[in-house]
């Protein structure tokens, strides 16, 4: 049974670039009683420049926190809300 997110739980993005012209975002979701890091999710796809990955970053953000946890690690995929 997948685990939801509690109410206050906060997440992190960062930008990192990993060669010239190649960026790819980063997400941290933290517990938010002890503060730790819950996961840390990765996206699979490269960009050319920090603002198009920093755009994508922050849609998966709102999609992991608006789906609620394990199911939105599977749902988020790039950046991009899953196609209905």
């Amino acid at each position: 049974m997948p685990q939801r997110l509690r109410p206050g739980t906060r997440a992190t993005l960062q930008v990192r670039q990993l060669l010239p012209g190649e960026f790819a975002w980063i997400i941290t979701l933290l517990d938010p009683e002890s503060g730790n890091v819950r996961s840390t999710n990765y996206s699979e796809r490269r960009y050319a420049s920090q603002d198009e990955a920093s755009a994508a970053g922050k849609a998966a953000v709102v999609e992991f926190l608006g789906k609620g946890g394990q199911n939105a690690a599977d749902a988020v995929k790039d950046g991009k809300p899953p196609k209905s």
